[in-house]
C-alpha cells in the first residue's frame, strides 16, 4: 500500500499537463517567429550580394572587352502581370559592335551603330526579394544630384523577347555613366535597392509589391541594396537608414 501511495503521489495531475502543453505550444510559436523572420534576414542578405556580383560581373565585362556593358533588371520568368513591375531577374549585356562599320564606330558611343547583347544567363532573385525603381534614388555629392540615373527601355532578352526593362550603364573603363552615356550629364552614386514583400497592389504597395513590414515612416522596413560610384566602385547599403537618408 505504501508503494502504490508513492507512486500515485508523483502521477501528473491534468492541470499540470495542460499547463505543460501550453507552454510547449507558445515555444513552438516563438521558435517558428524567430526562424521566419531569421529566414526573411537571409533572403534579403542574399539578394543583395546577388545583384553586388551581377554589378561586378557588368563592370569585369566593360573593362575586359573595351565596351559598354549594362546590369539589365527585369521581371522574374513567371510573372505574367502586364506592368512588368515585379523585378526580380537579372542579366549583363554588352554593346556588341556592328560589323558592317569600319573605322568609325569603336564601342564607345552608345548612340551610335551596335546591338546589345546578353552575355549571362541571368539571376533571379530569392523568393519574396524584389528590385525596387522607387527607393532605388540617387545620392547628392558635389552638389549635383545627376538627376535619374536608371534607364528605362524594351529590349530583347533571352527567352523573352522584347522586355520593358531598368538598367544602369558601365563605359569601356568600367565606369558608371549616366543613361545613353551622354558624356554632358553628370552621372551620380546610385542606390540599388531589394525590398522583401508579396505580390500585391494599394495604397501600401510599392512597384506592384506589398512590403512584409513597415517603419514609422510607412516605408519597407526590410530594405537594402548597395551604391555604385561614379568610378564604378560599390558601397553596401546595411541599415534601412543608409537606404533612404540623402
Amino acid at each position: 500500500m505504501k508503494a502504490f501511495s508513492n507512486r500515485q503521489s508523483r502521477a501528473f495531475t491534468l492541470v499540470e499537463l495542460m499547463v505543460v502543453m501550453a507552454i510547449v505550444g507558445v515555444l513552438m510559436t516563438l521558435s517558428a517567429s524567430v526562424l521566419r523572420d531569421a529566414g526573411k534576414g537571409r533572403g534579403l542578405d542574399s539578394g543583395v550580394a546577388l545583384l553586388e556580383s551581377m554589378v561586378r560581373e557588368a563592370r569585369a565585362t566593360a573593362q575586359g572587352n573595351d565596351c559598354y556593358t549594362r546590369l539589365v533588371i527585369a521581371r522574374d520568368e513567371d510573372d505574367r502581370s502586364p506592368d512588368s513591375r515585379h523585378l526580380r531577374y537579372m542579366t549583363v549585356q554588352m554593346k556588341r559592335k556592328n560589323e558592317n562599320v569600319r573605322g568609325t564606330y569603336d564601342g564607345t558611343d552608345v548612340a551610335g551603330e551596335g546591338v546589345w547583347v546578353s552575355t549571362s544567363a541571368g539571376m533571379t532573385l530569392p523568393p519574396g526579394v524584389f528590385f525596387s525603381p522607387t527607393y532605388s534614388t540617387t545620392i547628392k555629392w558635389m552638389d549635383n544630384d545627376g538627376g535619374d540615373m536608371l534607364g528605362q527601355e524594351m529590349t530583347r532578352l533571352a527567352g523573352k523577347g522584347q522586355t520593358a526593362v531598368y538598367y544602369i550603364e558601365f563605359d569601356e573603363k568600367g565606369r558608371y555613366v549616366t543613361p545613353q552615356s551622354n558624356p554632358l550629364n553628370a552621372t551620380a552614386a546610385q542606390r540599388l535597392v531589394v525590398i522583401s514583400g508579396r505580390l500585391g497592389s494599394g495604397k501600401r504597395a510599392k512597384d506592384g509589391v506589398i512590403p512584409s513590414e513597415f517603419d514609422s515612416q510607412r516605408r519597407p522596413a526590410a530594405a537594402k541594396g548597395i551604391v555604385i560610384w561614379p568610378t564604378g566602385d560599390i558601397s553596401q547599403l546595411r541599415t534601412t537608414r543608409q537606404v533612404y537618408e540623402d
